[in-house]
């Protein structure tokens, strides 16, 4: 992502809707607070979580000469929840502003760091099936970690000016999300199978039956998650300008867009010291196709003839076509976003 920062810098950008229309070339730099809400979509921590814990050789066993059938467990996500805070992103970023009186065209990138609190909860459940008797365990996993995410916005906007108070807009996003959260993974659970492999044990020994099995212990894991969520996206509406004295102009932008999220990976690490639960596991989350409006109302200050500060505030708004989210479960960006234009 170092890398990424520089060629952001490099690159230019930052939306100049209200950049004067006979600028040639206009270039700044851009600084922005953007709050974003997809940590909120974490996946559980129970991806692969499941697969743990499976039967030992000796085990299957015992059992198999204890009952006289082949053993199976089975294990089924029963639930799972989330509870985050929604990162805020300090950004830095550039941009170019190019093209003639009627046509405008801006280039811009922006980079920044965010991190959260995450909590994560997810139950499973165990099924030991021995012919027709089964035995049920359930397991909880708790989770306390901290999200870091890194973000790069690119963006290309075309603007065609209309009259001196309108123009038409119209442009292509990419947002680029690495996200990652470490921490601590509690793991409780009950102890009908491991009875039931005891009780197995003395009978094949033929010793008399234990006076109980101990309930088990709550272990302790490390957890990590890590995962690269882009976004492309395509947008198209209209911009007004209103002049505030002789030296600003406030305007307003109102676009629709229509994003595409691909499927992405995510890779889960559980290291558990007893080694019972450690695993690595990818999985592959579902991408989701989304709509919404894009909607931005800021001022230009004119500092001198080659110069002018930007002030914007912007909001962007995902609403789920298709993938795991429901329509009412909308994804949100908005903040504000600071700037000088300086025309060359």
């Amino acid at each position: 992502m170092r890398k990424q920062l520089a060629l952001a810098s490099l690159a230019v950008l930052a939306a100049a809707a209200a950049t004067p229309a006979r600028a040639d070339v206009v270039i700044g730099p851009r600084v922005s607070y953007y709050f974003d809400n997809s940590n909120l979509r974490t996946t559980g921590i129970d991806a692969g979580l499941e697969e743990g814990d499976a039967l030992a050789p000796a085990d299957i066993a015992v059992l198999r000469t204890a009952f006289g059938v082949e053993p199976e467990l089975a294990s089924i996500g029963e639930s799972e929840g989330v509870l985050a805070d929604q990162i805020g992103y300090p950004m830095v970023g550039a941009m170019v502003n190019f093209g003639d009186d009627r046509d405008r065209f801006t280039l811009t990138a922006m980079y920044g760091s965010g991190e959260g609190d995450v909590a994560l909860s997810a139950a499973v459940s165990r099924t030991l099936t021995l012919g027709d008797s089964q035995f049920v365990d359930l397991l909880n996993f708790d989770a306390k970690a901290v999200s870091n995410t890194d973000r790069l916005d690119v963006e290309l906007t075309w603007q065609r000016r209309q009259s001196e108070s309108f123009a038409l807009l119209a442009g292509l996003r990419y947002e680029r999300l690495e996200s990652s959260f470490t921490g601590d993974l509690r793991i409780v659970q009950s102890a009908a199978i491991p009875t039931v492999i005891a009780l197995a044990r003395a009978a094949a020994a033929g010793d008399p039956p234990p006076a109980g099995v101990p309930s088990i212990p709550p272990v302790t894991a490390g957890v990590r998650q890590d995962g690269t969520i882009e976004t492309f996206s395509a947008r198209g509406g209209a911009t007004a300008f209103v002049p505030v004295g002789d030296s600003a102009v406030a305007f307003f932008n109102g676009m629709l867009q229509a994003s595409y999220r691909p499927d992405y990976d995510v890779v889960t690490q559980v290291i558990d010291p007893a080694g019972v639960f450690s695993d690595r596991v990818a999985s592959r989350d579902e991408g989701e196709l989304s709509f919404g409006p894009d909607v931005s109302v800021g001022a230009q200050f004119i500092l001198s003839q080659n110069l002018a500060l930007d002030l914007r505030y912007r909001a962007v708004l995902f609403f789920p076509l298709s993938g795991a989210e429901s329509f009412s479960d909308a994804r949100v960006n908005h903040g504000v976003n600071l700037g000088l234009s300086l025309r060359l």
